[in-house]
This record gives structure tokens, C-alpha cells and sequence, in this order.
């Protein structure tokens, strides 16, 4: 890991906005603090009139930059203001040199991002303007602050609330504690909140739901409790992800009108609410996941209208009835979890229009009847789970047509007849071919033994007879094998 002095410290950040006239001398003037600066900045326009002239190149006295694009100075020629707001600037702060500049009063950068260095300690509240109707220090025409990715620690600032024009204020993948400060609910341009991946608690404030502009509100993997009701009050919401927090009580009701939703995210909490009453309609939406809360109701037709969505994530919660056959009409669906609810009925046939479906996990309900035999029709299948169901009936030999397939499990329903040789063309099979507890009879086909890649292989608990195939010894990638608790009879074929 490379030096933390190599990136500037927070309280060398800090002096971007306030007056530190207890900087350290410098052995840099003001002027060769910015060449130096400029050099790191490739291709920007702004500073091209960062030069010295010709006619002071022999002059041992270092000239002023006061006429310089962006740079303001006070009466006696030092500079108070570096502004680049509005400038497409690129680069970093690795090499300004902070302590240069000891009169400094504002730096104007437009859009300060310092992420993904080794920052440690706090924010200095000091960065920001203090909350008088005109201040006169702090980041004043910040738009853009992003300190992602860095050891930051300790609480996130009330002060930020006070920096007026801010649009984008991404905090996530740091150790920040504490609450969300309430002044953020001032920032009425604000489109873009991102806080993740911290050590956040307490509740959201009420006001971030008046932010009008909001956009994107990324809360994930923090210790926070209660959502606003009126999170998407502004009806602009596009990313929503509050997952793997601990909020509790009804699904904000803001959601449900919400139509410009494109992904969602709130697994792993302890939400509560109906999932056929508190959600609506949302054309735009490409991934929801509601899994691993409290959710009853049940799975409404109307998700079928939402066209984009990819992934469809209601795992681990109470939502019973049936999988309506509307689900089928969603063409780009490539992930969809039902498992461990309290559904029943049938596997509606239309399941077989998802051929873009790459995980159906519907394991872990109370589904009955057949396996369908479209389900043959899901080619890009990688994972197929139906285990812990009550379907009846035969394994369809059309899942032989699903070569992608890396995961297969059956186990623990109430199905018969025997194991279709077809199961043999599943040669991508890899991780898992579970047939466990159920009514399985007649012998294990030979033409198994082309399933050369599998490592884990689990009949047991059937009614299976005859002789284990001689054939299954070239199933060298087999790490685990159960045939127990079945009627097979011989001798085990050789092999390692």
C-alpha cells in the first residue's frame, strides 16, 4: 500500500475554504505552487495562461499569477481565490501545495472529488460555509463533493447543509457514524445522495423525502432505521437501494406512485407492508429486490406490466397464493427468486416465455402439480431450483435441452416415474444434480456418466433399483455422492 503522505490530508483539504493563517512557511511562492499544480493537469484550457512571460524568464524575482485565468489576489498580491468552477477541470489535488497559499479565502473547483485514497479522521466541518445568509468562507459554489472509498471516520457534518448549490454528495465505502444530518433536507438541488457502506445509524430525516430533485438515494449496508413515507415525495426517484440496514415498519407510501423507479434495492431489512397494495405500475424499472423481509400478500398480475425489469427478487418473506401467469410477459427477465414464501398452485406454463432467464428459484414454497414441460425452454438457464415444493408428477425429459445449466435441484417433492436419460445432455452441470426424497423408481441411466464435470450428485431417498451403472467410475470431478436410502443392489463400479 503506497504512503498515506503522498495523498493530502483532510485539514490540507480544509484549507481550500477557510483563512489558515497558521500555515506552515512554504519553500513554494504562490506562482510556482500553481505551475507545479498545472503540470498535473493535462489538456486543461483554464490554465493556459498559467505561464511566466518571455521578458521575466532572466528576472530573478518570481512574477505575480494575480492576472492569471481564475486567480483573484488582495491589494498586496497574494492570492484569495482560486476559482475553476464551470471549467470541465480533470485532475487531482496530489500536488497543490495547500500551505502556499496563506490567504487564501475560497477554491472554487466546481466539482471536488478526493475519492478512493487513503483519507483518514474526520470531515472537517471547516470545508463548508457556516450558516449566516452570506457567508464568506467555505467550498461557496460547490456542486459536486465525493470522498468515496476512504478511511474516513466519525460523524458527516450538519454544515454540508449549508453549501446551497450542492447536486451530488457521495460519502459511501467509509466508516462514517452516527446519524444523516437533517440540514441535508436544505439542499434543494440535490439529485444525487450516496452514503453507502458506512457505519450510519438512526433514522432517515423526514425532510430528505421535500427533496424534489432526487434522483438517486443510495443508503446500503449501513445500521439505519426508519424510511421516510415520502422518499420519492418529488416524484423523480430513479435508484433507490437502502439494503442490508435495519428498517422496520410499512413500505414507504411514496413507492407505490413512484412510476419513475429504475432499480431497487431493499433486501435484507425487516420492512413490512402487502405486496399487492403498496406497489404499483413502473415502466422504467430494470431490478427490484424486496427479499429477506416481511412482506405478506401476494405476487399481483400487474408486475407483468413492468416490461424492463431483469431481476424480480421476492425471496424470504410471506407472500403466499399464486405465481400469476402474467409473469411470463416479462421477455428481459434474467433473475427471478420466489423461494422460501408461502406460494401454492401451479408452475404457470407461461414460465417458458422467460428465455432470457438465467436463476428460477422457486424453491422452499408450497407449490404443486407438474413440473411444466416449457420449463424445457429456458436455454440460458445456469441455476434451476424447485426443491422443498410438493410437485407430483414425472421430471419432463425436455430439461435435457437446458446445456447451460450448472445447478439442478429437485429434492424434496413429491415426484415419480423415473430419472429421464435425457438429464445425461447436461453436460454443464457443475455445482449440483439433487433429485433427493422423492418417489423416484427404476434405475440410475448410464447416461449420467457424461456429466463429467459435476462434483456434487444426491439420489437419495428414492425408490431406485437395479444396479449402479458401471459407467458413473469416468465422473471424475464427483466430490460428493449419496445414493442411499434407495433399492440398488450390486457392486460399486471401480474408479477413483
Amino acid at each position: 500500500m503506497a504512503s498515506q503522505t503522498k495523498y493530502p490530508s483532510l485539514a490540507y483539504v480544509a484549507a481550500l475554504a477557510v483563512l489558515l493563517c497558521f500555515c506552515k512557511a512554504s519553500s513554494l511562492t504562490e506562482t510556482e505552487a500553481l505551475l507545479k499544480w498545472k503540470e498535473t493537469l493535462v489538456n486543461q484550457s483554464i490554465v493556459q495562461s498559467w505561464v511566466i512571460p518571455a521578458s521575466n524568464s532572466s528576472n530573478s524575482t518570481t512574477p505575480s499569477p494575480c492576472r492569471w485565468s481564475g486567480i483573484v489576489c488582495n491589494d498586496a498580491g497574494s492570492v484569495t481565490e482560486i476559482n475553476l468552477a464551470n471549467t470541465g477541470l480533470a485532475g487531482t489535488l496530489h500536488d497543490l501545495d495547500f500551505s502556499s497559499f496563506p490567504n487564501l479565502l475560497r477554491f472554487d473547483v466546481y466539482e471536488l472529488d478526493v475519492s478512493r485514497n487513503n483519507m483518514t479522521g474526520g470531515i472537517d466541518p471547516r470545508l463548508f460555509p457556516d450558516d449566516k445568509n452570506q457567508p464568506m468562507t467555505g467550498l461557496l459554489g460547490l456542486k459536486n463533493f465525493l470522498l468515496q472509498d476512504n478511511m474516513l471516520s466519525g460523524r458527516i457534518p450538519e454544515e454540508i447543509g449549508n453549501c446551497k448549490l450542492l447536486t451530488l454528495l457521495a460519502l459511501d465505502g467509509n466508516f462514517l457514524s452516527g446519524p444523516i444530518p437533517s440540514s441535508l433536507g436544505n439542499l434543494s438541488d440535490l439529485a444525487v445522495l450516496a452514503v453507502a457502506s458506512n457505519q450510519l445509524s438512526g433514522e432517515i430525516p423526514a425532510n430528505i423525502g421535500t427533496l424534489s430533485k432526487l434522483t438517486d438515494l443510495h443508503l446500503f449496508i449501513n445500521k439505519l432505521s426508519g424510511l421516510p413515507p415520502q422518499v420519492c415525495k418529488g416524484g423523480k426517484l430513479i435508484n433507490f437501494t437502502a439494503s442490508f440496514n435495519h428498517f422496520s415498519g410499512p413500505i414507504p407510501t411514496s413507492l407505490k406512485s413512484c412510476s419513475s423507479l429504475y432499480r431497487v434495492r431493499l433486501e435484507s431489512n425487516e420492512l413490512t407492508g402487502d405486496l399487492e397494495q403498496d406497489f404499483g405500475i413502473y415502466p422504467n424499472l430494470t431490478y427490484i429486490d424486496l427479499s429477506y423481509n416481511r412482506l405478506q400478500g401476494e405476487v399481483s398480475p400487474k408486475w407483468g406490466k413492468c416490461q424492463k425489469l431483469t431481476l424480480l427478487g421476492l425471496a424470504g418473506n410471506s407472500i403466499g397464493g399464486k405465481i400469476p401467469a402474467e409473469i411470463g410477459s416479462l421477455s428481459q427477465l434474467v433473475v427471478l427468486d420466489l423461494s422460501s414464501n408461502q406460494l401454492s398452485g401451479e408452475i404457470p406454463a407461461q414460465i417458458g416465455n422467460l428465455t432470457e432467464l438465467s436463476t428460477l428459484s422457486l424453491n422452499g414454497n408450497d407449490i404443486s402439480g407438474p413440473i411444466p414441460e416449457e420449463i424445457g425452454a429456458l436455454l440460458n438457464l445456469d441455476s434451476l431450483d424447485l426443491s422443498m415444493n410438493r410437485l407430483s408428477g414425472p421430471i419432463p425429459k425436455q430439461i435435457g435441452e437446458l446445456r447451460d445449466l450448472r445447478s439442478l435441484s429437485l429434492s424434496q417433492n413429491n415426484l415419480n416415474g423415473t430419472i429421464p436419460f435425457q438429464i445425461g445432455n447436461l453436460v454443464g452441470l457443475q455445482d449440483l444434480l439433487d433429485l433427493s426424497y422423492n418417489s423416484l423408481t427404476g434405475e440410475i441411466p448410464a447416461q449420467l456418466e457424461k456429466l463429467t464435470s459435476l462434483q456434487s450428485m444426491n439420489l437419495s431417498h428414492n425408490n431406485l433399483s437395479g444396479e449402479i451403472p458401471a459407467s458413473l467410475s469416468s465422473m471424475l470431478s464427483l466430490v460428493a455422492v449419496n445414493l442411499s436410502y434407495n433399492n440398488l443392489e450390486g457392486p460399486l463400479p471401480d474408479g477413483s
